[in-house]
C-alpha cells in the first residue's frame, strides 16, 4: 500500500514523484500487481487513466490480460451458388 492505495491483482497506480533529486529522476513512480507470470522479453499490455484525488493527480493502471476464447463460435462464411438452388 503506497500513498493510501490498496493493491489489487492486475491493477496499479503511478504517483507524481514530488521528491525528485535530479533532472533524470522519473516524473511518476508506483506499483503494478501482476496477475500472472511473465517471461523475460514478453510484452505486458497496460492501460492508464489520469485521475484527480484530494492528494493530487495520479495515473491508475490496469494490466490487459484479455485473450480471445478459442471455443468461441464465430459466424462462418458460406459460399452459395444461386444455380444450385432447386426453385
Amino acid at each position: 500500500m503506497a500513498n493510501g492505495h490498496i493493491a489489487q491483482m492486475g491493477k496499479g497506480v503511478l504517483f507524481q514523484n514530488t521528491d525528485k533529486k535530479h533532472e533524470k529522476a522519473p516524473d511518476w513512480k508506483g506499483t503494478l500487481l501482476l496477475s500472472e507470470d511473465y517471461k523475460a522479453g514478453q510484452t505486458l499490455k497496460i492501460a492508464g487513466w489520469t485521475k484527480n484525488t484530494p492528494k493530487g493527480q495520479l495515473i491508475s493502471l490496469s494490466e490487459d490480460t484479455w485473450k480471445p476464447n478459442a471455443d468461441t463460435q464465430y459466424p462462418k462464411e458460406v459460399n452459395r451458388n444461386d444455380n444450385e438452388v432447386p426453385f
